[in-house]
């Protein structure tokens, strides 16, 4: 996504979408990619969230999670998971809290690397100054209930890394079943000559080689 951030300073709403859409399918081809030349049938989950201005994009494929929270509000879920037990609960055959006993909980119908080409759902949300967006895997939010995910993030941390140190620790508690990964945004109004459409990247996998940001 960088380089083409650097080469267009001022995408339409439908091209900051697609930009994000597009990199999540470059990493279903990588996956998908790499399991033809292993022969294997390794698949993942991912959900992404890209900020410009007053808007996050938010995209995700299988169960991973973006989550935002409002003060004065609930958390609420700005993801769709793509598993058999959502299947059942959107029909009306099991209640909400039954995916986490469900024998078929850890069932998805849609991940990365299963198909050289994947649908990606994308959304749209206005975010506030104070606002909070949590991007998880299943890892925290199936051992860590949503109320009690809430009440974590209401209480006070020095800054979002200790919300996000907290819910991965809490997870491990209850049992860390599986893989947790936790990303907590907090969303600040720029003040000054910080309203512009400049960017920066604040961490990345060592591998990654990106090209010098201006």
């Amino acid at each position: 996504m960088v380089p083409n951030l650097r080469a267009e300073n001022d995408l339409p709403r439908e091209g900051l979408v697609r930009l994000l859409v597009d990199g999540v399918q470059q990493a279903n081809q990588a996956v998908h990619q790499h399991n033809m030349e292993l022969h294997a049938d390794m698949g993942t989950t991912m959900t992404a969230a890209f900020i410009v201005a007053d808007t996050a994009y938010v995209t995700n494929v299988g169960d991973s999670r973006t989550y935002l929270y409002r003060q004065g509000e609930q958390l609420r879920k700005v993801t769709n998971d793509h598993s058999v037990v959502a299947s059942l609960v959107e029909a009306g055959i099991i209640q909400p809290d039954d995916i986490y006993t469900h024998p078929k909980r850890n069932q998805i119908y849609r991940s990365l690397g299963e198909k050289t080409a994947i649908e990606i759902d994308a959304f749209e949300e206005q975010v506030y100054d104070g606002d909070l967006l949590l991007l998880c895997s299943d890892g925290l939010w199936d051992m860590v209930r949503d109320p009690q995910i809430e009440h974590m993030i209401k209480q006070p941390q020095k800054d979002v890394q200790g919300i996000a140190d907290a819910l991965v620790q809490a997870a491990l508690r209850e049992g860390g079943d599986d893989n947790v990964s936790v990303i907590v945004v907090g969303i600040r109004e720029a003040q000054g000559e910080s309203r512009g459409r400049g960017f920066q990247v604040l961490a990345k996998p060592d591998t990654v080689q990106l090209p010098q940001l201006t």
